[in-house]
C-alpha cells in the first residue's frame, strides 16, 4: 500500500497532539504505527515514553507484528525499548492498578480482577425493594461534572442506584482488593485524582499516548485521560466517529468528534478507503455524508439484498457459498453477520453446552478449543472449573490467574491449567468422544489426578463430593460436538454479532438482518443502530450482501434499490 499525502501528513507532524479522523478502510493501522515510530525518532534522547493503546488484543497484535516489521530498518539511535503497545485497561491495570490501586482501595493486598462468579461475591449485593439482588458484577460506572456515580443497566434501560449503598459496597470490595471491569476504571481514575504523584510520574513517563478507535472511549476512559492532558501528556486520538457503536458505555464518538476544536490539539482526516469496492463505498458515504475516495478499482463483487424466510436459512447460506465460489473468494474469509448473542447462535447452530453445574464448563471448554481454536476462552473455564472443585482456594485464585499473577506459586499453577486445557491426550479430553460413557469418564479420571498434583504440589484439598459435582447427568452418550451447526455441510463460514468483527477487513459479508435493522442502517449514522449497520457494511471488501425479511422486502425494496443495492431474485 502507497501511503497518501493524507498519511504521510500525520505521520509526520510536529509533536503534539491531534484528532485523526478516519474512514473505514483508511490504513488506520499502518498510519499509527509509522506515526508511533515517528514521535519516537523526534524524541530522540527524551528517557519518556509513547504508548499506542487500543480496545482489544488483536489489534494489540496487529499493531506489534506490524511495529516488529518497521522496527528492523530504523537508524540504531532510535530507542525502541520506550515504545509501548497495550490496550487501554491493559496499559492502567499494568502502571495504576497492580502497584498503586491498593492504597486507595484500603486493601492490604495487590489489587486482583474477579470475574463475577467467585463465591465470595455473594457477601456484595445491592438489595432493592421489592426485587432481586444486584450482583456488584453488574455495577457500572459513569462520570458527570467530575463526580462519579453508579448504575446498572445499558441505554435507555439504565436504573441509576442508591449512591451511597452503592458506594458502600464498592468501597467494602476494594478494601479486599477485588475489582470488577468496571469498577477497575473506576478505581483508576480515583488513584489518579487522589495520589498525585502516581499521576506525575505517569505522565512525566507517557508524555505522548496515541489512542486507536477513540470513538470507543466511554466516559469513564475519557475522564481518565483528561487527567493526563491536564498533567501535560499529549494525546492523540485516531478513529472514525460513524463506528461508535458503544453507547452503552458511554461510548458514541462524541469526544473524537468535539477533540479537533480544542487550542493545540491538531485536526487530520483520512479519506482513501483501501479495503472496499467502489459500490460498498459509494454506499458508505450516502450513509454518513463523508466523501471518502475508493483506492481499488471495480471488479466482481458488490452490494446486493435479497429476501429470506427463517426456516429456509440454509438455502440462503448455500447461495452465499456458491457465490463465493463463483468470485473465487475464500470461506475462511466470510463471514455471517447478525444482531445478537442468541441470533447468531440460532444461526450457527449451537446448542447449550451438555451437562449441570461445573460440568459445563468443562464441556464448553472442550467444544471451544476443538471446534473454534478458542485456547484462553477455554482456558478461563477451565480455571474457573477447577478452582470451584477446591476446599480451601484463595478469595479471587480464578481471576488473578486470568489475569498476571505475580507470585511464582500462581505463575506455576497457570501454566498446569493451561496444559490440562490444551492436552486433548492427557488432559481435558477431546469433544469427539461419546459425552456419557467416554469423554466423562475421562474427564473424572484427568482431573482426580489434577486436583491430586494440586493438592501436593500448592496445599489446596478438593472438595470431598467430587462425583457430585462432576456428575454426567444431562450428558448424551454421543460426541460432544454431535450438534451440527446449520449450512455446515461445505467448508465453514463463522458466524458472528456486528460488534464482535468491528475492525475487521473482510472478503464477503452477509448481514442476515430484521425490518428495524435495515430501517436504522438506511437511516445513516446519526444514532447508534444506524452505525451498527455502518460498520457492517463497511467491513466488506468484494461483497456484501443484505438478507431482508420476506415480510418486508416489498415495502423495503424501493430504499435499497435507490440507496445503490442490486437485487438477487430468488429464482
Amino acid at each position: 500500500m502507497k501511503l497518501s499525502d493524507e498519511q504521510l501528513a500525520v505521520i509526520q507532524a510536529p509533536l503534539g497532539a491531534m484528532a485523526v479522523t478516519a474512514c473505514a478502510g483508511s490504513g488506520k493501522t499502518a498510519t499509527a504505527i509509522r506515526r508511533l515510530i515517528y514521535i519516537r525518532q523526534l524524541m530522540k534522547s527524551s528517557r519518556g515514553r509513547v504508548a499506542l493503546l487500543s480496545f482489544s488484543n488483536v489489534a494489540v497484535d496487529t499493531f506489534n507484528k506490524g511495529f516488529q516489521q518497521l522496527a528492523i530498518n530504523l537508524p540504531d539511535g532510535v530507542n525502541l525499548k520506550r515504545v509501548e503497545v497495550d490496550t487501554l485497561d491493559g496499559f492502567f491495570t499494568s502502571h495504576v492498578i497492580r502497584p498503586h490501586a491498593h492504597r486507595t482501595m484500603g486493601a492490604n493486598q495487590a489489587a486482583f480482577l474477579v470475574s463475577g462468579s467467585e463465591p465470595f461475591l455473594s457477601g456484595f449485593s445491592y438489595w432493592r425493594d421489592g426485587s432481586f439482588p444486584l450482583p456488584i458484577a453488574e455495577f457500572k460506572v459513569g462520570i458527570a461534572d467530575g463526580k462519579t456515580f453508579f448504575y446498572s443497566g445499558t441505554g435507555d434501560n439504565h436504573e441509576l442506584l442508591d449512591q451511597a449503598k452503592a458506594l458502600e459496597l464498592v468501597g467494602r470490595l476494594g478494601r479486599t482488593g477485588a475489582y470488577t471491569h468496571d469498577l477497575g476504571r473506576y478505581w483508576i481514575y480515583k488513584t489518579l485524582s487522589n495520589q498525585p504523584a502516581v499521576l506525575r510520574a505517569l505522565a512525566t513517563r507517557y508524555p505522548q499516548i496515541l489512542v486507536d478507535e477513540s470513538q470507543d472511549l466511554g466516559m469513564v476512559h475519557q475522564e481518565i485521560l483528561e487527567l493526563l492532558i491536564k498533567e501535560g501528556v499529549q494525546v492523540s486520538l485516531i478513529g472514525d466517529a460513524n463506528q461508535g457503536i458503544y453507547g452503552f458505555a458511554g461510548a458514541d464518538g462524541s469526544f473524537l468528534r468535539s477533540y479537533s476544536t480544542r487550542e493545540g490539539v491538531s485536526g487530520f482526516e483520512l479519506t482513501r478507503n483501501y479495503r472496499s469496492l467502489p459500490p460498498i463505498i459509494d454506499l458508505a458515504n450516502a450513509l454518513s455524508g463523508r466523501e471518502d475516495k475508493p483506492y481499488r478499482e471495480p471488479q466482481p463483487g458488490g452490494l446486493y439484498f435479497l429476501g429470506y424466510k427463517d426456516a429456509e436459512l440454509e438455502r440462503l447460506f448455500d447461495r452465499f457459498r456458491d457465490c463465493l465460489d463463483e468470485l473465487g473468494l475464500q470461506h475462511e474469509q466470510a463471514v455471517i453477520l447478525a444482531r445478537g448473542a442468541d441470533r447468531v447462535a440460532k444461526l450457527s447452530g449451537e446448542v447449550e453446552p451438555p451437562g449441570r453445574g461445573v460440568m459445563t464448563a468443562f464441556t464448553e471448554a472442550a467444544l471451544l478449543r476443538d471446534q473454534h481454536a478458542r485456547f484462553l476462552d477455554a482456558f478461563k473455564l477451565v480455571s474457573r472449573g477447577v478452582v470451584s472443585l477446591l476446599e480451601d482456594a484463595p478469595s479471587g485464585l480464578a481471576s488473578k490467574l486470568l489475569g498476571a499473577p505475580q507470585e511464582e506459586w500462581m505463575l506455576r499453577l497457570r501454566r498446569v491449567l493451561w496444559g490440562f486445557t490444551r492436552d486433548a491426550d492427557a488432559g481435558l479430553p477431546s469433544s469427539n468422544l461419546l459425552g456419557e460413557s467416554e469423554w466423562h469418564a475421562l474427564l473424572l479420571q484427568r482431573i482426580r489426578s489434577l486436583l491430586v498434583h494440586i493438592q501436593r504440589d500448592y496445599g489446596f484439598a478438593s472438595v470431598a463430593n467430587l462425583g457430585n459435582k462432576l456428575s454426567k447427568r444431562d450428558l448424551r452418550n454421543a460426541p460432544l460436538n454431535a450438534a451440527s451447526p446449520v449450512g455446515k455441510q461445505g467448508p465453514e463460514i463463522r458466524v458472528e454479532t456486528v460488534h464482535q468483527v468491528k475492525g475487521e477487513s473482510i472478503d464477503a459479508v452477509l448481514y442476515v438482518a430484521k425490518k428495524a435493522h435495515i430501517e436504522a442502517l438506511l437511516g445513516g449514522t446519526g444514532d447508534e443502530e444506524g452505525r451498527i449497520g455502518y460498520v457492517a457494511v463497511t467491513r466488506a471488501r468484494n461483497l456484501f450482501w443484505l438478507a431482508v425479511p420476506n415480510s418486508c422486502l416489498k415495502e423495503l425494496r424501493p430504499k435499497l434499490v435507490s440507496a445503490g443495492f442490486g437485487e438477487l431474485t430468488n429464482g
